[in-house]
């Protein structure tokens, strides 16, 4: 730069890094830095600046004046960031190519910015931007999608259960209501009645006082006492037999409320409201979840005897096992015992009857049997193993009216459907 005919030298860059002021004697044209010959002389010791030329012409400076300006080095403090390692795709300064580029072909940055807009690895890049931010976007989409769709889900999954709740509350106050309206009905029916015996025995009271009353005033007329005497023995015969009846229809029915064993069993056993179904889950994973979901602690035999829930109209026997709609489960404590469960509903030779059973767990006995059995079927022996009974055994055994079965398939395992056809 030129002041009133004079020239404006500049200071040595590296110098003025050591608190000297030292006139520069060139430009270095790749780092774009003034030094002096001595500071570039120790510049060029570095097996990275070893190409690096001093220029002194204006026209050289003025070239590299539009040279950018660097970034600082965050590693290493007043170093600039221009070198650029390929292999590992790494920018740097000196320092950092020396200690971590050692062995590489480390490459001046400036050397490799004119036409790079043009390049195809940024062209290339640049694309890759495009696609990747569309993607990007079409996937914040569905995730804002899916966080409205979770929101729905739940609302769905909550009205479902509240509405389910309300269905037993309803169903619970109807049968509630029902028994209320029962005991009503009774006292109802009671007080008519007692009602009207009061209203009976009043009557009579009043006949016995007019009786006591008109007596004591005939006290002193013979005549009339001896017949009053006579009207009013014969009307106490009939006296006495009201009085009777009275006595014999003064009861009330007397009565208190028991619960009703299968709900009160439900309550015990069932462990909650119901069951989280996804989509994706197979049936029998479900009617696993189902089970254990609602595994109950085994009950008395009496208990069991009682215990029908959804197979209530359909049961003509059951021992020893607990039903949760269309669970059955085995709750034999003794070793001889069995679990047994006959349908009411009667089949014959002549009908074309179907029914199956799926199993979701073998349990630790792992002994299960379907047949047709008749209905004074003894409630100790299995389907099969009693005279007129056909029963099909878990160990894959047919049994026909006796305890020796003959093999007819494989052992029954979790996941096996049985069907009987007649």
């Amino acid at each position: 730069m030129e002041v009133s005919g004079k020239k404006l030298r500049n200071y040595c860059k590296p110098c003025e890094q050591l608190k000297t002021s030292t006139f520069s004697d060139g430009f270095c044209s790749q780092c774009a830095e003034e030094m002096c010959q001595r500071c570039f002389d120790t510049h060029k010791q570095f097996k990275l600046n070893r190409g690096h030329i001093l220029v002194q012409s204006v026209e050289a400076k003025s070239k590299c004046k539009e040279t950018p300006t660097f970034d600082n080095c965050t590693k290493h403090l007043n170093e600039d960031i221009k070198f650029f390692c390929p292999e590992h795709d790494q920018v740097g300064c000196g320092d950092c190519m020396v200690i971590s580029h050692k062995t590489c072909k480390v490459e001046y940055i400036l050397e490799q910015i004119d036409g790079y807009k043009d390049n195809e690895e940024f062209i290339k890049l640049t694309k890759d931007i495009e696609k990747y931010d569309s993607e990007a976007k079409t996937m914040l989409g569905s995730i804002r999608s899916n966080k409205d769709h979770v929101k729905d889900i739940n609302k769905k999954f909550a009205l479902d259960v509240n509405i389910f709740r309300d269905e037993m509350i309803a169903h619970i106050t109807k049968l509630s209501d029902a028994m209320l309206k029962y005991g009503d009905d009774i006292m109802a029916a009671d007080m008519k009645k007692i009602e009207n015996l009061e209203e009976e025995n009043k009557r009579l009271v009043d006949e016995t006082n007019g009786m006591r009353d008109t007596l004591q005033s005939e006290v002193d007329q013979p005549y009339k006492l001896f017949i009053s005497s006579l009207s009013y023995k014969q009307n106490l015969h009939l006296v006495r037999d009201q009085l009777e009846r009275i006595k014999a229809n003064n009861k009330i029915e007397t009565y208190d409320f028991m619960p009703d064993c299968n709900l009160e069993q439900l309550m015990k056993t069932c462990k909650q409201l119901g069951v989280m179904h996804k989509p994706n889950e197979s049936g029998a994973a479900l009617r696993e979840k189902t089970v254990k979901a609602n595994r109950a602690t085994p009950m008395t035999k009496d208990q069991c005897s009682q215990t029908i829930q959804s197979l209530l109209d359909r049961q003509l026997v059951c021992k020893n096992l607990i039903i949760d709609g269309d669970l059955i489960s085995c709750a034999v404590k003794a070793k001889d015992d069995c679990g047994l469960f006959i349908d009411k509903y009667t089949v014959s030779c002549d009908d074309l009857a179907t029914f199956e059973i799926e199993i979701v767990s073998i349990g630790r006995g792992g002994y299960i049997a379907i047949g047709v059995v008749p209905d004074d079927y003894p409630n100790n022996l299995l389907p099969g193993f009693g005279k007129d009974s056909r029963g099909y055994n878990s160990d894959g055994k047919v049994f026909m009216g006796s305890k020796s079965g003959e093999k007819y398939g494989n052992k029954w395992k979790v996941g096996d459907r049985i069907e009987v056809q007649m």
